[in-house]
């Protein structure tokens, strides 16, 4: 039994080393910050795992930014304004984000 957790817990360690990360699929041009405060694939044609990767990410900031919403008095959608300007700043250059009328820019 020790033997089957150990060889578990390895396989399963180096799967998640080979995993995609936010940084990865940014730079990678698979992802990029869209004008609505969340990431978005920035061509129509992605794996399953860059899908799920956009999904977890979103979801996590669908949650962030409805507390921040009700603390502040703001809608989600305005915060995800907010959200975008300051991600275009932090976006790194070579990777994308979309400008106002949802145009994807390479920074």
């Amino acid at each position: 039994m020790k033997n089957f957790l150990v060889l578990f817990f390895a396989i399963f360690i180096s799967a998640n080393a080979y995993a995609l990360d936010l940084q990865q699929a940014k730079d990678q041009g698979l992802i990029g910050e869209a004008n609505t405060g969340y990431i978005a694939a920035v061509t129509s044609n992605v794996s399953g795992e860059v899908r799920q990767l956009i999904a977890k990410v979103n979801n996590h900031r669908k949650e962030r930014y409805k507390k921040i919403a009700v603390s502040h008095g703001l809608t989600t959608t305005e915060v995800g304004r907010l959200a975008h300007k300051r991600a275009i700043e932090k976006t790194e250059p070579g990777n994308y984000y979309q400008n106002a009328a949802g145009k994807w820019l390479k920074k």
